[in-house]
């Protein structure tokens, strides 16, 4: 079992060091996939044996770098949002110039 998961800790780790604006909704999918599945894994995990403590330990340093990676990611995307709300805003004034504003406090009259 801990085999498994040290392989599945290594894939996530590699996919977010490779993680890319061209294929994010595909990373994105692999990525939840894998953190899930990876979560019911540790659920499952038996006591720490000395086997494989080498493996726990490597998963462990692996797991650092790949929360400073899903935090930065994350904080892509949060950008990429604000962006697109900021953009959809702003054409909202293109296609409909004459909306109804109000500017502290103040309402204006719309002439028909």
């Amino acid at each position: 079992m801990i085999n498994e998961l040290y392989q599945i800790t290594d894939e996530i780790y590699r996919l977010t060091q490779i993680f890319s604006d061209k294929n994010r909704e595909e990373d994105i999918q692999k990525l939840e996939y894998l953190l899930l599945k990876r979560r019911d894994l540790m659920e499952k995990l038996p006591p720490k044996s000395r086997d494989h403590e080498w493996m726990g330990k490597k998963i462990v340093e692996m797991n650092k770098t790949i929360d400073q990676n899903l935090i930065f990611i994350r904080h892509r995307i949060m950008e990429d949002l604000r962006l697109l709300k900021m953009k959809k805003k702003h054409n909202n004034s293109y296609v409909n110039p004459y909306e109804m504003k109000s500017f502290d406090g103040m309402f204006y009259d719309k002439k028909n």
